[in-house]
Order: C-alpha cells, then sequence, then structure tokens
C-alpha cells in the first residue's frame, strides 16, 4: 500500500483538448511540470501523435524536469500518443507509474482540466484560451490542489 510519501515522489502530467471555432481548430494545453500550481502553459495546434508527444512535451519539458528529480515517478493516462512506442521509448530512461485502462476519474489532474473548463468565458483564440486558462490557474492554486488532493 502506497503511503503519503510514495505519492509525493509522483509527478502528473496531462493534458486538455480544447476546440475554438466551428472548424476542427483543436488546442491542447498542458501545465508544464512544476514543483507549485504557478507554472507556465505549453499550448500546441492540430492533432497529437506520439512523434509530436515527444518533440513538443516529453523532450523538452517533462524530461528535463525529471532528470532534475531523482526517484520521481512519472503519470500520465492511458492517451493513444501517450501509450505510442516512440513515446514508450523515450521514457524507458524514466519511471512511470502503470494506470488502469479506462480509468479517468482516477487519474487527479483530470479534475482540475474539468473545474478550469468550467470557469472558463468562451474563447475564439489560441492567444485568448491561453490567457484565460493561465489566469484561472494562477489566481485559483488551493481550488487546483484540493481537486488533486480529494
Amino acid at each position: 500500500m502506497w503511503n503519503v510519501t510514495d505519492w509525493q515522489k509522483v509527478v502528473f502530467s496531462d493534458e486538455s483538448r480544447f476546440v475554438l471555432g466551428t472548424d476542427d481548430n483543436r488546442v491542447r494545453v498542458w501545465r508544464r511540470p512544476a514543483y507549485d500550481s504557478r507554472s507556465t502553459l505549453i499550448v500546441t495546434r492540430g492533432t497529437l501523435t506520439g512523434h509530436c508527444y515527444v518533440d513538443d512535451i516529453l523532450r523538452p519539458y517533462v524530461g528535463l524536469f525529471l532528470n532534475g528529480l531523482p526517484g520521481a515517478i512519472l503519470q500520465q493516462d492511458n492517451a493513444r500518443p501517450h501509450k505510442a512506442k516512440v513515446a514508450q521509448d523515450f521514457l524507458r530512461h524514466f519511471q512511470t507509474l502503470q494506470w488502469p485502462a479506462r480509468s479517468p476519474d482516477l487519474f487527479p489532474v483530470e479534475h482540475v482540466w474539468d473545474q478550469l473548463k468550467r470557469q472558463m468565458p468562451s474563447c475564439h483564440s489560441v492567444h485568448g484560451l491561453e490567457l484565460v486558462v493561465q489566469d484561472l490557474w494562477a489566481h485559483r492554486p488551493q481550488d487546483n490542489i484540493r481537486c488533486l488532493i480529494n
């Protein structure tokens, strides 16, 4: 059985997809891994593939962050790009936490994204979306942390 000390080693990583406008203008937003809740956001456009996940998220942000945390364990959901061979090859150098299939309700970051989406006004540009999400994240860290704990 894991205790609080074990869970403090886990770095949760996840994104949320937003659609702007009526065409399929997909935008994904990640909270950059950090020690506090005021980290910057990573915004990507288009369809997320395993290669994009490695090139745009894992290599420049997650890998660097984990390298600075001895004993850290990465936890991500089972999204197809996260489970792609190229992503798994990159992550073989890091400790990862296996997660049950179809269990987003067990994934704490999903609750944070859900709460933020409920508070968001309508956005029609990537820049507007980034500003709104960053503002909501930065000004309500106690709620975000509470979501992670509950």
